[in-house]
Parts: C-alpha cells; structure tokens; sequence
C-alpha cells in the first residue's frame, strides 16, 4: 500500500547532538524481534539487552548514548543496524483499507519546530510523488473563513470543559515527568478563564492551526480531543510557557504513554 505524509515530513532530520531533549534518555527501548536475532549475534551488543529491552545506565541513557549525545551504534554499524523503534522514532503510521497516512510527532523538538511552523494546510504526499486531498476532518480547522476560536469550537462539538477540571484530568494520568504535575497545578490552582484562552488562541494563530491539525490527522478527526488539547496549551501559555515546549511535553506526556492516550481520547471523546 502506498504511504502518504505530510509535505513537510520530507524535511525532517534528526538534530542528533544538537538536540536538547534527546529521545535516547528515559525511555524503555523495546526491540522488534528481528534486530533482536541480529543483535543476539554481536558480542558488543548483545551484553546491554535483557528481556528484549536494551539495559538503561543509571542515569537513564541508552547505553549506547554517548556524553556528546551521539549514537555509537549508528557511528560504528550506520543507521541501517538499529532496531525499529530507533530508526523510526519520532514517526506514525495509521493504516487505512487502502492505504497508510504517517507523520512525525510533536515529542521530538524537531518535529514540533516543523509541525507547529508550517505555513498553512499540509498536503499528503507518497515517495512517488502522488497525492491524496486532506480529510475533511482536517480541512475544517484551516476554513479560514471563520475565526479559528470558532473553528476549534466547532470540532470540538461546542463543548469545552473549565480549565481547572481540563488540568485535574490530564493531571490524574499517569505522570512520566513530575514537572508536568508541577505545570498542570498551576492551571488548577488559579483557573484560566475561556476569554484569556481564546486571545492566545487567536493571537498566536498559525501554532495552534497547526496543533489541532496535527492532532485530528493523527488521531482521525479526534476533534473533542483536538479542541481540549489546544485549550491546555493555551492554559499553559497564560501561565507563561512557551507553546512549543508545553507541546513537546504535552506529546511525551500523553501521546507517548498508551495508557493515557486512550484514556485521554474516551474522555473526551
């Protein structure tokens, strides 16, 4: 089947040591079970795997993290000899009956500074080159011709829940960073008012298009979970984090834990 992605997708690169919030810190790293044979057969290798997991240092690095944040897998074998996870991190793919839509996501700094940034609708692009129309569940959030409060409104049913019970319930996940907690307590404990979240909203237009539109396509016109979402940020932002960070955060917290994401996806479904 053929894969289509976003038209910005193809300039994605891996900042590598340039990246301030490595991905090869802090995360369990499981191995697909082919490059789990392959690695079983290298001395070097096979020694910092158990049960199927490559063995984090104490400080939580891949162990094959180097202190310049460079990978001495890819430096010694090239990119070709990692596991699945790590060649394709920070991308998805949802499968259709017909085809396969795949992205980046927003835990990656990278990723949000091209997701976030793009200059109006992406379009759906395969490695051939041909191209499929954006769902209509995307497309609504870039009808410019309604103010995008209205729009995110409207995808979201025109239900919008009070900023602090907003904060108590992404709160009451699972909690990967206590600094998130930290952040969300903020919101629930001087509540931000829905006429302080639209003016962020509206006056910061082009990012958060760009979020709810990111999150319908990921999640197929999730668009209650879009619309929510959206107003966190802009709960944050009041508070005075940058938007771009809090998304980046708000993906490691939610997107990346598949408890909370489909808790997050019925609850506000």
């Amino acid at each position: 089947m053929k894969i289509y992605r976003p038209d910005y997708c193809k300039d994605f690169v891996c900042k590598a040591a340039e990246c301030t919030h490595t991905c090869c810190a802090g995360w369990v790293i499981g191995i697909d079970g082919d490059s789990l044979a392959r690695f079983m057969k290298d001395p070097d290798v096979k020694d910092k795997i158990e049960d199927g997991c490559f063995v984090l240092r104490d400080d939580g690095r891949c162990p094959f993290l180097r202190d310049d944040n460079l990978c001495d897998m890819i430096i010694n074998h090239g990119e070709d000899y990692l596991c699945d996870i790590c060649r394709e991190h920070p991308r998805f793919y949802n499968t259709f009956e017909d085809h396969i839509e795949g992205g980046i996501g927003l835990v990656c700094e990278e990723a949000c500074r091209l997701v976030l940034g793009a200059d109006g609708p992406f379009t759906l692009v395969s490695d051939d080159g041909s191209k499929i129309e954006l769902p209509d569940y995307v497309k609504a959030i870039y009808d410019t011709s309604k103010p995008l409060t209205e729009r995110i409104s409207l995808i979201s049913g025109g239900r919008r829940a009070g900023s602090k019970l907003r904060a108590e319930i992404f709160d009451g996940m699972e909690v990967m960073d206590p600094k998130w907690s930290k952040l969300l307590s903020r919101i629930a404990e001087a509540p931000v008012s829905p006429e302080d979240e639209d003016k962020v909203i509206l006056d910061n237009e082009k990012v958060f298009t760009n979020f709810a539109a990111y999150l319908l396509y990921r999640y197929k016109g999730a668009g209650r979970f879009a619309a929510e979402s959206a107003y966190l940020l802009a709960d944050l932002a009041v508070k005075g984090c940058g938007i771009s960070d809090v998304a980046r955060i708000f993906s490691c917290e939610v997107e990346y834990s598949d408890i909370n994401i489909d808790e997050a996806l019925e609850t506000f479904s």
